[in-house]
């Protein structure tokens, strides 16, 4: 942040840009439309029961529900539209909600908004579309909540019920790219993170609850 906290212009620090990728709302969804706009290859979904950052409380906590968000850059949450020359964003015409109305000196407009009206997968593919059905399959057999729940138990029925999980999540990955010809960046938005590496941060928040 510059020095100069009395100014109520951006001074494109990069600052919010580098701590994440904002997470869309209803408002969001014509610039999924627009030319220029994110399209579903430049999306993640954060899945209920998945550890994340609440950006507004400051503390990690799992999720309730699902969200779509921008994805990161460089194996890090930097968000992938964000250029650290000239602390450019690349779709700066169409950005969405969250990016337009954020100011880092008064934040009492993006905690207004912020957990309100957010997009999910069914918002944002229309209604009949044949990959719903598919997101909800893997969704009834690669739960978060479940999938956490297995790693607190070393019995061998969970054991195998935990490969299980592992095998279909990665096994629907592959199917779907090798039989659709789609570019497999997509699956990050259709199930979300593979569980296998979602795996540590699940196993370090059931330490830290």
């Amino acid at each position: 942040m510059s020095s100069e906290r009395n100014t109520t212009t951006c001074v494109r620090c990069g600052e919010c840009c580098r701590k994440g990728g904002p997470a869309l709302h209803t408002d969001d969804l014509p610039l999924l439309r627009a030319p220029g706009g994110p399209d579903l290859v430049h999306l993640l979904t954060l899945r209920a029961g998945e550890p994340a950052l609440d950006q507004i409380g400051g503390r990690l906590a799992s999720l309730e529900t699902e969200i779509v968000k921008i994805k990161g850059r460089d194996g890090a949450w930097t968000c992938l539209f964000f250029s650290d020359e000239g602390s450019a964003c690349a779709i700066y015409t169409t950005r969405p909600l969250e990016c337009r109305i954020l100011s880092c000196r008064d934040t009492r407009e993006i905690e207004r908004v912020y957990a309100r009206d957010r997009l999910t997968r069914r918002d944002i593919l229309p209604a009949g579309h044949p990959l719903l059905e598919l997101v909800a399959e893997h969704e009834r057999r690669c739960p978060v909540s479940g999938y956490a729940g297995l790693l607190e138990s070393d019995a061998p029925e969970d054991r195998r019920s935990r490969a299980a999980m592992l095998a279909w999540d990665r096994e629907v990955r592959l199917l779907l790219t090798e039989k659709s010809g789609m570019d497999p960046a997509i699956l990050d938005f259709l199930f979300g993170r593979p569980l296998e590496l979602l795996t540590p941060s699940l196993t370090a928040a059931r330490r830290h609850a």
